[in-house]
């Protein structure tokens, strides 16, 4: 094996160990059902937990995103706040009745299929992952 790939092997594991998103500068989106918009603002409100419910009433299902790089760079470029605040926020707004526990979504397809069909449903996906059948309400760079 060559060095130039030993060193980029032992790169790659050395920012595994140390928790370093490998998406790195990858772009981020906020996805809903087809129809919904919203601003950038709002939805860091959405996911820091201040906002509830849409413009027309219906409670906000969040689709958390299991894939921890890309949640790590949703709540760094869009929320702004550590992603364990604002989860601490949502669990306090579900047990106290005013909010939705966040569903859980294995990758990106699952994120996507929820939100198709859970009513009020929003979540997250790498940019590069959003297609047709949800609405991209903002793109993080």
């Amino acid at each position: 094996m060559s060095n130039r790939i030993l060193r980029s092997l032992v790169a790659c594991a050395v920012a595994l160990l140390l928790g370093a998103p490998l998406t790195a500068g990858a772009q981020v989106s906020a996805v809903a059902a087809p129809g919904r918009s919203m601003t950038a603002a709002q939805v860091a409100e959405v996911f820091a937990g201040v906002v509830t419910t849409w413009p027309d009433g219906t409670r906000i299902q969040i689709i958390e995103n299991a894939d921890a790089a890309v949640a790590r760079e949703f709540y760094q470029k869009v929320v702004r706040k550590p992603q364990p605040i604002a989860k601490a926020q949502l669990t306090k707004l579900a047990l106290s009745g005013q909010g939705l526990a966040p569903k859980r979504a294995a990758n990106d397809a699952e994120v996507l299929e929820l939100v198709k069909k859970t009513p009020g449903g929003i979540g997250f996906v790498l940019s590069a992952s959003v297609d047709g059948s949800v609405a991209e309400l903002h793109k993080a760079p």
